[in-house]
């Protein structure tokens, strides 16, 4: 078994997928002048160019590494490649439904960017951040997160269970900043503040999600042509209804990372290929799965090497 791996958001750098437009000029360009009208602004000249503060910008960032990762795959495709199952972390699963047939991908282009207008708007209306936590199980962070609960009264939540102790929080800034300064008087422990603006897969995303749900009814989903997993129950999508639910409630709820990687070896995957920017999820199939022969396209030599190894 292959798997297609998508990645998502806070893998954005400038310069990011310009490779691909320069080794498949006819077959890529295209696509990036379509988004670029389909946007009504130049997400081409923001990826090659920025400036990076731009391209952090959620209403930015979420249509750029989209593009990257499909861009991506519609190269990986034209010389051969196809998975048998797909997934993606977090904002990745939106590359994974173009990737599995579930929407077009320019119908997935327009609720990445809805997405990310929403996401900017509780960010906004609400001083929250996300860290991400090293050294410790789940369990321990979530005592950490109940404890700065109650002593702050604030929102703290696990957002993502990525590997087995590395554990990624969201919530309210200050109750964040206290959580890291705990997590620090911890043996082997880390935390560390991620520049990803606002505090995503946590309930205070609620302000976003009712107003995201009423977008995705204007689009049909199908079901997957190929294997697709959810990145909230590390399940295969059984019909596109199913998707569509799921979808509107990703922003508030977690991301079970761990569970994917598990499910992909159960599924006896050998090879996989994070097609996007970055190599965040190359890392985490080399430690959790390290029998499995990986891939990843962040640059042409490693793009290369997936036509060659796959």
């Amino acid at each position: 078994m292959r798997a297609f791996l998508f990645p998502g958001q806070g893998t954005q750098k400038v310069g990011m997928g310009t490779y691909l437009r320069e080794r498949y000029p006819q077959l890529i360009e295209p696509l990036w002048q379509e988004a670029d009208g389909i946007l009504g602004f130049s997400l081409t000249r923001l990826c090659e160019e920025g400036p990076s503060e731009e391209l952090r910008h959620m209403t930015v960032t979420q249509p750029a590494v989209f593009m990257c990762s499909y861009t991506a795959l519609v190269a990986a495709r034209a010389n051969g490649a196809e998975p048998d199952v797909i997934a993606g972390h977090s904002l990745g699963e939106y590359s994974a439904l173009a990737a599995a047939g579930v929407l077009t991908w320019q119908e997935v282009l327009q609720l990445v960017h809805r997405r990310g207008q929403l996401m900017a708007r509780v960010h906004d209306e609400v001083d929250g951040k996300m860290a991400a936590i090293l050294g410790l199980t789940i369990e321990q962070v979530e005592e950490i997160c109940a404890q700065v609960r109650s002593d702050t009264g604030e929102v703290v939540e696990v957002a993502n269970h990525n590997e087995p102790l590395q554990v990624v929080v969201s919530g309210q800034s200050a109750a964040i900043d206290l959580l890291v300064q705990r997590v620090s008087t911890v043996t082997d422990a880390r935390g560390s503040v991620l520049r990803i603006g606002g505090p995503a897969h946590s309930s205070l995303m609620g302000g976003a999600t009712k107003d995201f749900v009423e977008f995705l009814q204007r689009f049909d989903f199908c079901p997957p042509k190929t294997m697709l997993i959810s990145g909230s129950t590390a399940e295969p999508y059984a019909t596109g209804e199913e998707i569509r639910r799921q979808l509107g409630d990703q922003l508030v709820h977690r991301v079970r990372w761990v569970d994917v990687m598990a499910k992909l070896e159960q599924l006896s995957v050998a090879r996989t290929w994070e097609l996007g920017p970055g190599r965040v999820l190359t890392g985490f199939v080399q430690r959790s799965l390290p029998a499995v022969q990986t891939y990843r396209a962040n640059d042409l030599p490693s793009f290369l090497a997936g036509v060659t190894g796959w």
